[in-house]
């Protein structure tokens, strides 16, 4: 569980940040996740925002390639007991929608 409260991004000088995007196995590939993207790109420029970051884990990076995100670098989040968790930090424009 998350203890603290996000900070307040600017922006003009920061892109806006996706969490995550999660979808029931038995409602996988059918564009759920494109019309959730598509839902926060719409309200993120609505707010000011042309740039979006995340960080995506393995499984996630082709989908969020196929909605036109490109890898910025590649980092391990430690996790316990030396365990790491490889993660690849995407970004992409916010395009008009």
């Amino acid at each position: 569980m998350k203890g603290a409260e996000d900070p307040v991004l600017d922006p003009r000088t920061e892109p806006a940040r996706i969490r995550a995007f999660s979808v029931r196995p038995d409602a996988a590939r059918r564009g759920l996740a494109r019309r959730l993207y598509i839902e926060c790109a719409r309200a993120a420029y609505a707010r000011g925002f042309r740039d979006f970051e995340l960080m995506a884990t393995l499984p996630g990076v082709p989908l969020y390639a196929a909605l036109g995100f490109s890898p910025i670098e590649s980092v391990a989040l430690p996790l316990v007991q030396g365990v790491e968790l490889p993660l690849v930090r995407m970004g992409r424009r916010i395009d008009y929608v």
